[in-house]
Parts: structure tokens; sequence; C-alpha cells
């Protein structure tokens, strides 16, 4: 069984290190490499898989043969165990049926006379020493005296145990006829070492068929074994007798025991036991079981009138380990005959693939982004007509990439610039309407400072028509806009700056800090109702400058967070400006990362902006 489970092991690693080469030659290699491979992969799976129909078909009727064998022995078995208990009913009908036993059983006891319980103690001695397979018997009578004749007697054995037992209702039943229990259904033995087969019935008057006792014969477990003692196998077999209870009478030593022994074998046991229910209702069966990482084979029987089962385990550790070498020889002829296919398979695969490696190494450019057309002398017609179209492609595919380059680029910019617009009017409406608001309160000073700050605020936007700005424009435009909004609302908030210096002079799309800031005033600081805080910053991070604006005020549910990101109509109707600078954040970076909200309903809100300082397009 080591030696089976060893060359498994190793054939099966020989065929994973096999695997992982041909994957390897086959991501690398060339065509002519992979030809030769798959018609050696080809002949070794088409023989492999017959090999592996062959030896299931091979088996499935070996086991058939076999489990064929096993219930004819257990038929065997069976019939000669049938024979002794029929010979014991028989030879109970002899001891009941006794003049001097029906006598003493008359006068109401078995210790009425003693003569003629000398005579009937004669009797049942002569009676167990002619039968072997009987160890002892026990006789009731009615006035609840046992009298018991044996070497295997139980001397306390009481009149109530066996009036009181579980059997002695069915016996009554049974008119005279007999039953068999296990160890007299717990009244008898029940502190041996071995299990004995009791057979018991009513002892009745031959006169008038009254009641005079109860027989009890039994039979050991050691009877039950010499009926095996002149079976043979070269199989090691295990035998197991169980009664109509699914209760073990016997474990029949092993046939041929020799090494890998189902003798005394737990798990093996439990499954033959389980094996009596498995078939209940069937005369016979077998399966196939795997225990303890071992086939066997389970043989069922029951064809009797008592419904006993009996069971066999068969190994097959024999078969399997001829199966693995005749299975492990055919391999090493499949690999000596795919090697031989291997090496003519590469010779003839150069004479068609050489042009065709010229022609994979000048693609390999293209992997670089260099699309050349290559000139090659190809032979036969399809290979020219290969290279022939590929340098058409390359040509035509040459033109599309300026095309959509030209294209997309028209697209973002006509994107940006309609989405910048979109911005502008909404950040003037509402400066005017403070502006307005303020005049009719008759500020004038305030009014003055607002339409001042207001011409700073655009004066830097407009930046002489430019798109992109350093991060120091855009704060500075951000500040202008928050003096605005501080004349306006003189105690709803404060402003904190916390900006490195290294960063001002990154540039960036104009107008994508004033939303956010105007957002944290009016949907969180003014929407909270009470002071608070705006905080903006600026630092870089491994190539990535992260600007942040973060308020203290209502904040934002997860809900409004995920209408503002997916952009649905809910987002544009109430947060314009939000959703718009988003846009064109993703719009002019080309990601959808760039922004994020971090938020929770009644603590405030962060919104951060993730630039790559490495974007080309300013």
């Amino acid at each position: 069984m080591n030696f089976t489970i060893n060359v498994e092991f190793e054939f099966m690693g020989c065929i994973g290190m096999l695997i992982k080469k041909l994957n390897k030659k086959l991501s690398d290699g060339k065509i002519g490499l992979i030809i030769a491979l798959f018609y050696f992969v080809l002949i070794v799976a088409s023989t492999f898989v017959s090999s592996f129909f062959y030896e299931k078909i091979y088996l499935n009727i070996t086991q058939k043969k076999v489990s064929e064998v096993s219930v004819q022995t257990l038929n065997s078995i069976q019939t000669n165990i049938n024979l002794m208990i029929n010979n014991a009913d028989s030879l109970s009908k002899m001891v009941l049926s006794n003049s001097d036993l029906q006598k003493l059983l008359r006068q109401g006891g078995m210790y009425e006379d003693l003569n003629a319980q000398a005579k009937v103690s004669s009797y049942l001695y002569k009676f167990i020493q002619s039968v072997p397979y009987v160890s002892s018997v026990y006789i009731l009578d009615n006035s609840s005296n046992v009298y018991s004749v044996g070497a295997d007697v139980l001397p306390s054995l009481s009149a109530y145990k066996i009036i009181n037992a579980e059997w002695y209702k069915r016996v009554m039943e049974k008119n005279g006829g007999f039953i068999l229990e296990l160890n007299g259904g717990g009244v008898t033995f029940e502190n041996s070492q071995d299990n004995y087969v009791s057979l018991i019935r009513l002892v009745r008057d031959m006169d008038n068929v009254d009641k005079l006792g109860v027989l009890v014969i039994n039979i050991p477990q050691k009877s039950f074994k010499q009926v095996f003692d002149n079976i043979s196998s070269d199989v090691e077999t295990n035998i197991t007798v169980l009664d109509e209870k699914n209760q073990k009478i016997t474990s029949l030593k092993s046939v041929n025991n020799k090494e890998g022994s189902v003798q005394g074998n737990i798990n093996i046991d439990n499954e033959m036991i389980r094996a009596g229910d498995e078939f209940v209702g069937k005369d016979i069966g077998y399966k196939m079981k795997k225990i303890d990482k071992t086939e066997y084979l389970i043989s069922y029987s029951s064809k009797n009138d008592y419904n006993w089962k009996f069971v066999s385990v068969i190994p097959f550790t024999k078969l399997y380990k001829e199966n693995m070498t005749m299975i492990f020889i055919g391999f090493i002829v499949i690999l000596f005959n795919g090697i031989i296919l291997f090496v003519c398979s590469i010779g003839i695969s150069r004479i068609f693939t050489m042009p065709i490696g010229y022609l994979l190494n000048s693609m390999k450019d293209i992997e670089k982004g260099v699309f050349n057309e290559v000139h090659i002398k190809a032979y036969g017609y399809e290979l020219k007509k290969l290279c022939s179209g590929y340098n058409i492609m390359i040509a035509e595919i040459k033109k599309l990439i300026v095309h959509v380059i030209e294209e997309q680029k028209t697209i973002r910019k006509a994107e940006l610039y309609t989405f910048q617009a979109q911005i502008k009017p909404h950040f003037l409406y509402n400066t005017l309407d403070s502006i307005n608001s303020l005049a009719l309160s008759g500020c004038n000073k305030e009014v003055s400072e607002l339409v001042e700050a207001l011409g700073n605020y655009y004066r830097t936007s407009v930046s002489k028509g430019k798109e992109i700005i350093t991060i120091r424009e855009e704060i500075e435009m951000v500040k202008n806009y928050l003096k605005i909004q501080k004349i306006r609302y003189p105690d709803l908030f404060k402003a904190e700056y916390l900006i490195e210096a290294s960063c001002l002079d990154y540039k960036i799309p104009k107008l994508i800090l004033q939303p956010l800031v105007e957002n944290a005033l009016y949907h969180g600081i003014r929407e909270n109702g009470k002071n608070g805080t705006i905080k903006i910053s600026v630092h870089r991070n491994n190539g990535i400058v992260i600007i942040s604006v973060e308020d203290d005020g209502a904040g934002m549910s997860e809900k409004q967070i995920e209408d503002i990101i997916s952009n649905n109509n809910k987002s544009i109707k109430e947060s314009f400006g939000l959703r718009g600078t988003f846009e064109r954040i993703r719009i002019f970076y080309g990601d959808d990362e760039a922004c994020k909200i971090e938020s929770k309903f009644g603590g405030g809100t962060k919104i951060l902006l993730y630039i790559n300082i490495e974007h080309k397009d300013y």
C-alpha cells in the first residue's frame, strides 16, 4: 500500500512539473515548439484517458466478479449457520418432549422430584456433550424456578429477569415457536467476554399443550466461528454477522490475514454495521467504500428466516498495485513516443515558423508604441498575405491614433469650457445678490468693499484668458471670495489656511476651489445655524498635491454624498457648483478618483482633491 501511494505521488509530481514547463514554453516559446508540444500533449492525453477508462472498466468487472464470489461465500456461510440453527431447533424439540422433563414440569416445579430431576440433569448433560455447538441450557418452570445445565451457566440468574425480559411476551405469542436473542436479550451472560445466541421457546404439555415453562438454549460465538474454518480465499476477507436489531453477533477472523489486515479496525467494523442498515430490505448487495484511504468492497446477504445479516469486507490493495504498475509502464512508453514526436515536430515546424518569427520580432515594437511596417521574405501564399495585411493594418492604426487623439482633445476642451461657462454665472449671481442685499440695507461702506473685492476676484479669475493658473492665484481668488462673504456675514464664519509654500506654483484648472468653499459656507455652516470654521489646506504627498476644504457645519448624509458623486438629477439641482467642479476635474485629469467627500450628518464635511502634478495638459 505504501508503494502504491508513493507511486501515485511521484506520478502526480511528474505531471505537475511537466505542466509548469509546458506553460512556460507556451508563454515564451515559438510557434514551432507549441506545435510540437500540442501533438505531444494530445497523444499523452488520449492515451492517458484510454488508460483511465480501461482501468475503470477492468476494476468494475473485477469488482463484480469478486462481489459475486463474496456473496456466494456469504450464502454458503449463511446456509451452514441456518443448518446449525435448524438443528438446534430440532434438538430443542427433543429436549422439551423428554418424558422425565414433562413429568417434572407437570408436578409444578423442577425441584419437586429429585429422582426425576437427576434423570433430567443426566439427559441434558449428555445432550450438551453430544451437541458441541451448545454451551448451556436454561429451564424456567411455572413456579418461577430456574434450572440450568452447562459450562457457562450464570448461577445468580433469577426467574424475575426472564419473566420481565423484553422478549418474554413475544415467546408467549409464538405458541411454541422459537425466537433468537443475542445474549438472551440481556438476561444471560451479560458479563461474558463472548457473545451468545439464545434460542428461546415455550415448553408445552405434550398431552394438553398447556404451558409448562420456558426453554433457553445458548449457542456461543465460537460455534459460529467454527463454520468458517474450512473457508479459504486468495484475498483477505473479514465477515461480520448481525442480528435483526443490527447487533453484532460475531466478527469472524480474517481469511488470509496479511499486511493491512481489516480485522480489529474500528472504522471498518462501524462501516459493516452501517451496511446492515443501508441494505435493509435487500437479499444481496455490494458497494465500494474508501475507509482510512483504502478502497474496500463491502458485500451483503440476508437470505434467512431470522433477518440476520451477513456482511463481508475485502480490500482491493493488491489489485490497485497491479493497475498502478501497468499505468506507470504505459506512461513511460507514452513519454518515450512523445519525445520522438517532439523532436520530429520541431524540425518540421521550423520550415514554416522562421518567417513568422521575423514578423513576431517586428510586432514586439508595437508594445513600445512604435508602429513600423515589416519587410521580410516569406514562403507560401498565406505568409505573404499575412505580412501584407500586417503592413496595411499598421498604416491604418497610425491614421486612426492621430485622429482619435485630436478628436478627444477637442471634446475634452469643449466640455471643460462648457462647465466653466456654467460655473461663472452661478458665482456672479450669488455675489450680485449679496451686493443687492447690502445696498438695500444702506450699508454703503460694505457695498464699496464688496464691489472692490468682487473686482479683485474677477481680475484674478480673468487671468488674461488663461484657463490654467497656479495654486497661488487660485488661493487669492478664494480669499477675495471669502472677503466678499465676510462682509455679508461678518459673524457667521472664520477662515483658516494651511498652505505649503512648495505647492503654490503648481498649476491647476481655474475656479476649482471657490465652488467648494461656497458649498462649505452655504450648505455646511449656514445650514447648521451657528458659527463655524472653514479650513483650506494644500500639501504634497508622493507626486500628488492634496487640496482640502473642510467645515464643521451640518454635514451630509450618505445618500447626499452618493447623489453628488453619481451626478443624479437631485444633486444637479441642489449642488450645481460642487457637481460641476467635480466633473471638470474628472474631465481634465481623466481620473474618476480625483475627488472625494468625507462627511457625516451633523459632523461637518471635508472635500479632498487629488491633483497629479505630472499632468501634461497645461
